[in-house]
C-alpha cells in the first residue's frame, strides 16, 4: 500500500521519476506517463530549463512512487491526493493562461487529453522560487 507524502521533497522527489518517466527510451514508461498527465485533474506545475511541465497530483501524492506501485495501488484503490497536496502547498489555483499551457504541453503527447477543469500548484524550490529541475542540476554537476 502507498502512502501520501509528508513534504515537498517527496513530491519533487516524484516529480523527477516523472521526468525520467517523460524522457524515457522504455516505450512502457513513456506511455504510462504521458497518460497520467493527459489524464490528470490535478496538477503540479514546475519548470525544466525555464518550460512549464505539469505532472498529476495522483502520481506526485504518493512517497517514492514508481510504474509498478501505481499501477498496482490503481487496482486496489483510489484515493485522492489533493488535500495532502493542499495540505503542504497550500490552496490550488486554475485560469485560462495556465490551462492554455497545459493543452499545449499535453498536446505534444498521442491521444485526447481529459475535457476537465484542472486545478494547479506552482512547486517551489527551498528559496520559494518555482522549481525549474533544468537549473538545480545544472546547480548540482557543479
Amino acid at each position: 500500500m502507498l502512502h501520501f507524502v509528508e513534504n515537498v521533497d517527496q513530491i519533487i522527489e516524484n516529480i523527477r521519476t516523472m521526468e525520467q518517466y517523460l524522457n524515457s527510451d522504455n516505450a512502457a514508461e513513456k506511455e504510462f506517463a504521458r497518460d497520467l498527465v493527459k489524464k490528470g485533474r490535478s496538477m503540479l506545475v514546475y519548470k525544466v530549463n525555464g518550460q512549464n511541465h505539469f505532472a498529476p497530483g495522483r502520481f506526485l501524492g504518493f512517497k517514492k512512487n514508481s510504474m509498478s506501485a501505481h499501477l498496482e495501488n490503481e487496482k486496489r484503490e483510489s484515493r485522492d491526493t489533493s488535500h495532502t497536496i493542499q495540505s503542504l502547498m497550500g490552496k490550488p489555483f486554475s485560469h485560462d493562461a495556465i490551462e492554455k499551457e497545459f493543452s499545449a504541453y499535453a498536446s505534444a503527447f498521442k491521444g485526447n487529453t481529459l475535457k476537465s477543469k484542472r486545478k494547479y500548484w506552482r512547486v517551489r524550490n527551498d528559496e520559494n522560487k518555482y522549481l525549474d529541475l533544468g537549473v538545480a542540476t545544472v546547480a548540482a554537476e557543479v
